[in-house]
């Protein structure tokens, strides 16, 4: 295990040399989510971040996030965002021979994760994704469907073989899939509002912060289009929600309603916010659908394998014990 971690490390040296021209003081393996791997780069007194993704990430995926982040620099109202450190060649990436994408980002201060005494962290969290919302309504998109990313996200792990999950959760993923499907389908009735960009999986290992205050937003490769209150009823799950309890999808409803005030505060749509309310019980379904599309592909990819305290198990039984949705 030594051996290999050294390798690792070696081979990340040889890496910020070849494409950066740094050699570093430091490598520090940080806490990730299912697809990149990160590392903190000291070299000297100064600090960056390295995100290694996954062999086979396509070339449109990378250049969707560059261009979104070169887009958004300049917004106003929004907290730090990830700024690429260019390669010897004037990139903001580059590609591994094994495949993998390299970013190397500048570093943000802060801490991921909700900290104690959530509510205030969860208003801010919601104030910020409604600034992010209205400056990415500000570039075109060109999706339709409010659901789009979703869609899109189904039919690609529905179009793959199913990843090496244990038995007891094989026995029943064809018929998961299916109720993805059905809720999605059910769902076109009454999902409303033009696509636009979004962050895609806003939630609050995404997000850094000091004092209950958000001061970074992470991670934008994963960027889609479709309607920016569904994005923001989802984040009002993933933010509220209760990861540990595996039996069923629990969340704070007090939680859920303070972000819910806090985004409608800034992006007033009375509809919308309405909708979200009337809407809870089968917004909660589909967010366990996108909860388990992220972590399925993932899985398909070799990426992640479902244990406990990451709420999959949750999302996985909701959907399994929730009636059909009707359409």
């Amino acid at each position: 295990m030594i051996d290999a971690m050294m390798n690792d490390v070696e081979r990340l040296e040889l890496l910020l040399m070849k494409h950066w021209d740094i050699r570093p003081t430091r490598i520090q393996a940080l806490s990730t989510g299912h697809t990149n791997k990160t590392y903190r780069i000291d070299c000297g007194s100064r600090a960056a971040v390295l995100r290694v993704s996954w062999p086979g990430k396509s070339a449109d995926q990378v250049q969707r996030e560059a261009s979104m982040l070169d887009r958004l620099g300049s917004s106003p109202r929004l907290p730090t965002l990830p700024r690429f450190q260019s390669t010897l060649n004037a990139q903001p990436y580059a590609q591994a021979e094994d495949g993998s994408w390299l970013h190397l980002f500048e570093h943000i201060d802060g801490t991921p994760g909700l900290p104690d005494g959530a509510e205030s962290a969860i208003a801010d969290a919601m104030h910020t994704l409604a600034h992010l919302h209205a400056a990415m309504a500000t570039i075109s998109a060109n999706a339709s469907d409010p659901l789009a990313w979703l869609n899109e996200r189904y039919a690609r792990v529905s179009s793959r073989p199913a990843p090496p999950l244990p038995a007891i959760l094989l026995e029943h993923y064809d018929g998961v899939l299916r109720r993805i499907g059905m809720h999605l389908a059910a769902a076109a009735a009454w999902i409303r509002g033009p696509a636009r960009w979004l962050h895609g999986d806003y939630h609050a290992g995404n997000l850094l912060f000091a004092n209950d205050t958000v001061t970074g937003v992470l991670d934008f490769d994963d960027v889609g289009q479709g309607a920016h209150w569904l994005e923001a009823a989802f984040a009002l799950f993933a933010l509220s929600r209760d990861a540990t309890d595996e039996d069923r999808f629990t969340f704070d409803v007090r939680h859920w309603d303070t972000g819910l005030r806090a985004y409608a505060a800034l992006q007033p749509d009375d509809e919308a916010s309405e909708l979200i309310r009337l809407k809870r019980d089968a917004l909660v379904d589909l967010f366990c659908a996108d909860q388990l599309l992220i972590h399925l592909e993932a899985a398909q990819r070799g990426l992640w394998m479902p244990g406990p305290g990451m709420g999959f198990l949750a999302c996985w039984r909701q959907l399994l014990a929730s009636p059909s949705p009707v359409r």
